[in-house]
């Protein structure tokens, strides 16, 4: 299958990764502040009832396209799978604060750079990558926008967040810049990954 040939090559886009440009501009003085985990918002707020995203791929001018579907099952533990168009699973994943678990990845994408990717992305979007509390760097930047900067045993995290409706508009993180415009309908998501082989993805809430 089509889609089965192209997830293989997915495999070979994981290979290098460099830094992106900064999103401090416009940005002022710095305060050091102390926050939780939960004082930064989710992208992807899982709750209780399903939620359903379409889902891209691309690499290279091919696209791996499916449907995302991402429910909480309790405090700590998130359900996100993803299935073709037409009704075959791709993956299935099982996240929480400090465990990553993959209950089902086509054969084609079971390799070690593609599991970490997901890992990776997935806990970025949900908000369960970073400790449960640190010490953050905040700007005030361009009205009503706020950046927060936090380094990790992981790299250094970067949130522009509009301080009216704690909205993420962009993060900069190891590896990946996430994308949010506030005013494109439906929401979307889109993930760019650093180095000539990286693949970008795209995640739109559906209507």
């Amino acid at each position: 299958m089509r889609n089965l040939l192209f997830a293989s090559i997915v495999v070979f886009s994981l290979l290098a990764n460099s830094c992106a440009s900064s999103i401090g501009s416009g940005c002022g003085q710095t305060d050091t502040v102390p926050l939780t985990r939960a004082d930064i918002p989710s992208v992807i707020e899982a709750s209780d009832s399903l939620q359903t995203f379409d889902m891209e791929i691309s690499f290279f001018g091919k696209h791996l396209n499916g449907m995302m579907l991402v429910k909480r099952q309790d405090r700590e533990t998130v359900r996100i799978l993803i299935n073709s168009y037409f009704g075959m699973s791709m993956a299935d994943f099982e996240l929480q604060p400090d465990t990553f678990t993959v209950h089902y990845l086509l054969d084609a994408m079971d390799k070690p750079a593609v599991v970490n990717l997901f890992k990776n992305d997935f806990g970025l979007l949900l908000g369960i990558h970073l400790p449960e509390q640190f010490t953050a760097q905040k700007s005030l930047c361009s009205h009503p926008e706020e950046l927060i900067s936090v380094e990790t045993v992981n790299g250094k995290y970067q949130y522009r967040i509009n301080g009216e409706n704690q909205d993420i508009a962009k993060i900069k993180a190891p590896g990946v810049t996430v994308e949010i415009p506030y005013d494109t309908y439906p929401r979307t998501i889109t993930l760019k990954h650093h180095g000539i082989f990286s693949p970008t993805i795209v995640i739109k809430e559906m209507k």
